[in-house]
């Protein structure tokens, strides 16, 4: 089995590498390889360096019967279109290589391979939207970190200010307080002192009337 395997990817270079079909793709597209064997009955298969080919299926003559798989995970991705044509679903970096579709019948015939390999181009643009997407939205939460700091230190700072000046009226309030507080509790110490300062302020003024009315 190793010898025919053998021969096979031997027989599928030396044919196939001398006329390629180089065909762009995009990660994850839908992509769809004809054969120009213009038979129903075919093997497909697919290459890829350093690798030897790989089967992937087998077409039969009667579309009723379908494809018949060399291994069940190839039914995830391959399928087959009408003449023979081999469907790839949703392709990724495994899928890439050359794809000869085969002759079944002998003597075997082989197609041209179709090389099957990345649109870097479009890649290229998508990788430089995403990193200018990525440089955008880091500025935008550093504007927004910024005025989120702005806002903080402004709220503070209208914080601070407003202490003193309520802390200065409570002050002076309770001054006032106080003083009307003090002026309540002194009133009786305070009223002799002034009698006696109306009696001294008086009583001169009676002596000398006293004065005044003997002379007379």
């Amino acid at each position: 089995m190793k010898i025919i395997q053998l021969h096979i990817y031997l027989l599928m270079w030396s044919q196939a590498a001398e006329s390629l079909t180089n065909t762009a793709v995009t990660l994850g597209a839908d992509v769809i390889i004809s054969c120009d064997l213009d038979i129903k009955e075919i093997y497909w298969y697919r290459q890829k360096s350093p690798d030897p080919p790989v089967l992937i299926l087998r077409t039969f003559d009667r579309t009723s019967e379908g494809a018949e798989y060399e291994n069940r995970i190839f039914k995830l991705k391959y399928s087959v279109k009408t003449n023979s044509r081999l469907f790839i679903r949703n392709i990724s970096t495994d899928e890439l290589g050359v794809y000869y579709c085969v002759k079944t019948s002998e003597p075997q015939k082989f197609s041209n391979g179709t090389k099957i390999y990345i649109n870097e181009s479009h890649e290229t643009e998508w990788s430089s939207l995403t990193i200018t997407s990525l440089l955008l939205n880091v500025l935008l939460i550093i504007a927004l970190i910024g005025l989120g700091k702005y806002y903080l230190q402004a709220r503070r700072f209208k914080n601070s200010s407003e202490i003193p000046q309520s802390t200065t009226s409570a002050q002076y309030s309770n001054d006032i307080q106080y003083a009307a507080v003090d002026l309540s509790m002194h009133p009786s110490e305070n009223r002799p002192c002034q009698e006696q300062s109306i009696y001294s302020l008086l009583q001169p003024v009676k002596s000398a009337r006293l004065v005044f009315l003997f002379h007379q």
